[in-house]
């Protein structure tokens, strides 16, 4: 029973930090914040997560769990067309930090050490582009490390955007059908 309790209350305070920081940022996840949240005394927090680093790689570990199922879970895209393919994982990128707009950060930062699970998302997203190298599908001269390399730059950059003012997702669209433009051929569209 008491191991419930202690499952319970991380549960909770977990759950308490992640809705704060997608609301209003990382920044905002206190101790103070998130006990008042969960209904839990200081020591449980630090029980469960230790300093605040703790807290806040166990949020953004929470979100890229939320992230790779919404990945899973997603919709089947036409196979046969890349530029389809390209377009369906560009926009379900963008709806995630668009849903997560304070998590998106701490997920993606643009300095210092990235979380480990970027480098799955990555991976993910070379092998696409490798099966697009393989298949001919890539205009000539991109190659699918340059076809990742760009296409994550403007990925993130968009995504920050919209998650910091989500009056600029029209501005994803541009930008999403000028890339998928830049780096499938033509051929590949027919």
């Amino acid at each position: 029973m008491l191991q419930k309790t202690a499952g319970d209350a991380r549960e909770r305070l977990l759950a308490a930090a992640f809705e704060i920081a997608t609301r209003d940022g990382v920044d905002a996840v206190s101790t103070r914040a998130v006990c008042t949240a969960a209904g839990v005394q200081a020591p449980s927090l630090y029980h469960h997560f230790g300093d605040r680093s703790g807290r806040i790689r166990a949020v953004v570990d929470a979100a890229f769990k939320e992230y790779f199922h919404r990945k899973d879970i997603a919709a089947p895209v036409d196979d046969a067309d890349p530029r389809a393919r390209l377009a369906a994982g560009w926009d379900a990128h963008i709806a995630f930090a668009l849903a997560y707009p304070g998590l998106y950060p701490a997920m993606y930062p643009t300095s210092g050490p990235l979380p480990s699970q970027v480098e799955r998302s990555g991976a993910l997203l070379r092998a696409g582009f490798d099966e697009l190298e393989q298949a001919g599908a890539l205009r000539p001269g991109i190659t699918a490390a340059l076809a990742t390399n760009a296409l994550r730059a403007a990925l993130r950059g968009v995504a920050h955007a919209v998650a910091a003012s989500p009056d600029n997702d029209a501005t994803s669209a541009v930008v999403r059908d000028a890339l998928v433009h830049a780096l499938v051929g033509d051929r590949a569209h027919n």
